[in-house]
């Protein structure tokens, strides 16, 4: 609709230099860029049109979830040695980190509640 009102204007501004005493080549020469610049202003996105999106989610609720049932592990692991060294130091090395440069499994577990 815009770019219709764009052409329009742009025939009339024609038609008007033509009235002045153009001819009418030099008319429509003449009423080429306005009406490619009332196009192309139809065309771009305005910088204060609204852009509708939703809230974003509330920070956290994700990882506090994550942290606390990790830290509920690595306490349950703290008490039984064995479980830490087949469950926790193999994902670990599958992820690439070191068992000997992690804290031991009470200061893990303490740290990731202070993360909650």
């Amino acid at each position: 609709m815009k770019t219709a009102l764009a052409l329009v204007v742009g025939v009339v501004v024609g038609v008007v230099i033509w009235f002045l005493g153009a001819s009418p080549e030099w008319a429509a020469v003449l009423a080429v860029p306005p009406t490619a610049f009332g196009v192309l202003v139809s065309r771009v996105p305005r910088a204060t049109d609204i852009v509708w999106s939703p809230a974003p989610p509330p920070p956290g609720s994700i990882s506090t979830a994550h942290a606390s049932t990790l830290a509920s592990r690595l306490a349950e692991a703290a008490e039984d040695p064995r479980r830490y060294r087949e469950r926790f130091r193999a994902r670990f090395a599958r992820l690439g980190i070191e068992a000997s440069e992690m804290p031991d499994p009470e200061e893990l577990a303490e740290r990731l509640r202070r993360v909650e």
